[in-house]
């Protein structure tokens, strides 16, 4: 918690640390996330190690992020019918028995590219569940008024992880083997578990129970109805698909390209989340006058700038220096987008407006990546790099041009709207 006399503007972002269940969970969430971070680019390392195919680590993508694109909606209602934390439970439990699989088969010697792909979607289809789940639960833990915070500080956990996470697993890579990686994950599970045992949670709103398929509709019905929330889902769909794509195809820029191996590798992915740190905790200084669609959209067309500078980048130092300005946006954009879409969606959708979210973010990203394989074995890697950046530029003008910045909260209904209502629209019968 900030010390008293701590100008409010930059206390904002760590008010959430004032409920002591939230730092429980924060910090489980923390040594979690490291986990996944230090997996997930030493299974991409491994893979191009393996097979030297662009294309295969755009399959990676795919395979990690696919079930997303069919499950998300479906997860959505899921969470909005389920104990969320029962749900992150589960979810946790089974993440821990996929990486230790991972690494017995990594240290044993016997891994392949089968593996590799087959595990990873056994992991996309545990995250389809537990992305949705984890983001509402933030809710529970601190309530409404501080959940920008939330978001916020989860999102610097994360991007602190994935600056810190890549450098040790290329430090670990170069040392021993990627499997000890795998096994440092699968222990690191235990911490997020054991932390959901301990916290207290708030009340959790549910609507009425439906069919399965009336519920999906009443959340996409209220997503496409509301049209800043419109809006701030179709920039999140262009730079999930498109601007992130760059992350497929980065071990091919640290290898070919820059001449820099895994350290390398690892130094470019730091760079970016040290970015995106500062990125998380700027997007909860926000102040309530300036619109979140419009920080959206500058964000994005930043984004676009800076991945056309690393396209042009041929040193070290410059390309980690341009992934920061990367990170740092695409943080803004991300944790302005999660905060508006929870204070803006009434807690009986909250966790079906989410899943769209993490459909747009997570079910898009395989198509992305895939095309940003394809292309970059095609056309190369430097050229991938400054089309999609392109595409950004393009998408956040497109966005301004249609009328999307005129949608801020002044004169329109207010960030929060949905908080003030316990039932979901046409739901007479909300319950807790």
């Amino acid at each position: 918690m900030p010390p008293p006399g701590t100008n409010g503007r930059l206390a904002r972002p760590f008010r959430a640390l004032r409920h002591s269940s939230f730092r429980v969970y924060w910090v489980g969430q923390w040594v979690s996330v490291m986990g996944t971070w230090m997996h997930m680019t030493a299974l991409s390392w491994l893979l191009y190690r393996l097979t030297s195919s662009p294309t295969a680590l755009g399959l990676l993508t795919l395979a990690r992020f696919g079930p997303s694109l069919l499950g998300s909606p479906l997860a959505g209602v899921l969470v909005d019918r389920l104990s969320r934390r029962g749900v992150v439970l589960a979810t946790q439990a089974a993440s821990l028995v996929q990486a230790s699989v991972l690494a017995w088969l990594t240290l044993s010697g016997h891994v392949q590219v089968w593996h590799l792909l087959m595990l990873a979607f056994l992991q996309g289809s545990i995250d389809t569940v537990d992305m949705p789940a984890r983001q509402t639960l933030q809710v529970d833990l601190v309530g409404v008024e501080d959940l920008q915070s939330a978001v916020s500080l989860n999102s610097t956990a994360f991007n602190l992880s994935r600056m810190v996470g890549p450098v040790a697993a290329g430090l670990i890579t170069a040392a021993w083997s990627e499997g000890v990686c795998f096994a440092v994950n699968a222990f690191s599970y235990l911490a997020v578990l054991v932390a959901l045992t301990l916290v207290q949670l708030r009340p959790q709103v549910m609507g009425r129970r439906r069919s399965i398929g009336l519920e999906l509709l009443e959340g996409l019905r209220f997503v496409w109805h509301e049209r800043r929330v419109r809006c701030v889902l179709a920039a999140m769909g262009v730079t999930s698909a498109i601007g992130l794509s760059y992350a497929t195809v980065l071990p091919v820029l640290a290898r070919d390209v820059l001449h820099a191996g895994a350290r390398g590798y690892g130094l470019l992915l730091a760079g970016a989340g040290l970015g995106a740190v500062i990125g998380s905790l700027a997007a909860a200084t926000r102040p309530p006058g300036i619109s979140a669609v419009l920080t959206c959209l500058a964000a994005q067309g930043a984004l676009g700038l800076g991945l056309v500078g690393l396209g042009a980048a041929r040193s070290l130092a410059g390309s980690v220096a341009i992934l920061a300005f990367v990170g740092l946006v695409v943080a803004v954009q991300m944790s302005t987008t999660n905060g508006f879409l929870q204070t803006t969606a009434p807690p009986a959708l909250r966790g079906r407006v989410v899943a769209v979210y993490t459909w747009l973010f997570a079910g898009l990203a395989p198509v992305g990546g895939l095309l940003a394989g394809v292309l970059a074995e095609s056309i190369g890697v430097v050229h991938t790099a400054m089309g999609a950046g392109v595409v950004c530029v393009l998408s956040a003008g497109t966005l301004s041009l249609a009328g999307c910045r005129h949608l801020g909260e002044t004169g329109e209904r207010g960030e929060g709207r949905g908080e003030r209502t316990a039932r979901a629209p046409g739901d007479s019968e909300g319950r807790r």
